[in-house]
C-alpha cells in the first residue's frame, strides 16, 4: 500500500512491527486471564497515569514526523517511498492540491468554536477534547472489550494491522489479475485516506488508550503516531464507500432497508454520515460492515477509543461526499484521476 512513511530518503531502514509501530512493540503473548486473585485483578486496568493529555513532536514514528509539521501540500516527504506513476498516488496529489477543501482550520470556526471542516466530525465524538469524565468512560468501555472480546478476535485483528486492503480483497472474492482496477480503487482509498487522517491526527493530537491507562496492554502497538481519529476506521469506511460507486458491487454489496430482508436497496445518496454506523453494525451493507468490523477490532486490542473510530466514520463520509460531489456542505473536490480509476473498476463488474 502507499506508505507516506518517507523513510527512503534519509531516515535509515527503521524496523517496524507494522504501519509505524517499533519492532520492540510488536506482538507479544498475552494470558487474558481476569479472575481477581488475593484481592488484586490480574491487569491494573483501574490505574491512571497523569501523562500529557497531548502527542508531542517527538513521539511520532521518524517516518512520520513530517505530519506534526505544518502541512506540504507538494507532498514531498510523503512521496519518497510510493510509486509516483501510480494513478492511486497521482489521485493522492489532485487532493492534497485541494487541501483547504478537506483541512480543519483554526481561524475557520462555528459558533460552538469547533473548526469548520470538523462539521464532518459529531460534536459527541469531540467531547473529550473538554471533559475528562469522558475519556474515563471510554477507556473503561476498553476495559470491557479487553475482557470480553479481545481473545476472540485477535488474531483477526493482528491481519488487519497492516492489511486492510486484503480483507476488501477477500471479502470481494476478486484478485488483482482479474480485477486490477478494483485493485488501483481500494489502493486510491488508501492514499487519500493517509493524507486525510494523518493531518487530523496532527490537529487533535490525542494519546494512546495505553498511554493512560497501561492496564489496557495492546498485544502489538500502539502505533507512533496520535489516536483520534483512527486510520483504521477511516481507510474502511472510505474504501467501501468508493466501492459502492461501482454499480455492479453495489448491486452485490450495497445498502439494503431492513437488513436486507426486503431486498430493497438504498441509492449511496440517501442516507447520510450520521447513518454510518447504522449501516454497519445492522448488517444493512456487506461493505460497511466490513469497515465497522475493521474498526471495532482496534478497539478490542486497546489502541483505539470509540470516539477515535466513530469520528472517522462520519469523517469518511464527509470525505467522500466531497470527492464525489454527493450533495456535500463544502465544495467538491476535483479529482479526474479518481474518477478515470472509477470508470475503470465499474467496466470489471457488469451490473445484472
Amino acid at each position: 500500500m502507499p506508505s507516506g512513511l518517507g523513510y527512503l530518503g534519509g531516515y535509515g531502514n527503521v524496523a517496524r512491527s507494522a504501519y509505524a509501530t517499533p519492532a520492540e512493540l510488536g506482538a507479544k503473548p498475552w494470558a487474558l486471564d481476569f479472575n481477581i486473585e488475593s484481592g488484586w485483578p490480574s491487569f491494573p486496568t483501574a490505574q491512571r497515569v497523569l501523562a500529557p493529555m497531548h502527542w508531542q513532536a517527538g513521539d511520532w514514528d521518524p517516518g512520520l514526523r513530517h505530519w506534526s509539521l505544518p502541512f506540504d501540500e507538494r507532498l514531498q516527504e510523503w512521496l519518497q517511498d510510493v510509486d509516483l506513476a501510480a494513478p492511486s498516488v497521482l489521485a493522492a496529489r489532485e487532493f492534497a492540491a485541494q487541501f483547504e477543501h478537506w483541512q480543519a482550520k483554526p481561524e475557520a470556526v462555528d459558533a460552538n468554536g469547533i473548526p469548520y471542516q470538523c462539521r464532518w466530525i459529531n460534536d459527541d465524538d469531540l467531547a473529550w477534547v473538554k471533559d475528562e469524565n469522558q475519556i474515563t468512560r471510554e477507556l473503561i468501555e476498553l476495559e470491557v472489550l479487553m475482557k470480553q472480546e479481545r481473545a476472540q478476535y485477535l488474531d483477526e485483528a493482528w491481519m488487519q494491522s497492516d492489511n486492510i486492503a486484503a480483507y476488501f480483497v477477500h471479502f470481494l472474492g476478486m484478485d488483482t489479475p482479474s480485477k486490477p482496477w478494483t485493485a488501483e480503487l481500494i489502493r486510491c482509498g488508501l492514499s487519500i485516506g493517509n493524507l486525510v487522517y494523518m493531518h487530523y491526527k496532527s490537529r487533535f493530537r490525542r494519546v494512546r488508550p495505553s498511554t493512560l491507562c497501561p492496564g489496557l496492554v495492546p498485544p502489538w502497538g500502539p502505533p507512533r503516531h496520535p489516536a483520534f481519529p483512527s486510520g483504521h476506521s477511516f481507510l474502511g469506511h472510505f474504501i467501501a464507500l468508493l466501492l459502492l460507486g461501482i454499480p455492479g458491487l453495489a448491486q452485490r454489496y450495497g445498502v439494503f432497508d431492513e437488513g436486507g430482508k426486503t431486498g430493497r436497496q438504498v441509492k449511496p445518496e440517501e442516507f447520510t454520515a450520521k447513518d454510518a454506523a447504522g449501516y454497519g453494525n445492522d448488517m444493512r451493507c456487506p461493505l460497511l460492515w466490513l469497515a465497522w468490523r475493521l474498526a471495532r477490532n482496534r478497539e478490542r486490542i486497546g489502541v483505539h477509543y470509540r470516539s477515535d473510530s466513530s469520528a472517522s466514520r462520519s469523517l469518511a463520509f464527509g470525505i467522500w461526499q466531497a470527492v464525489t460531489k454527493q450533495g456535500g456542505e463544502l465544495p467538491g473536490i476535483n479529482l479526474p484521476t479518481l474518477r478515470d480509476v472509477l470508470r475503470r473498476a465499474s467496466a470489471e463488474w457488469p451490473a445484472a
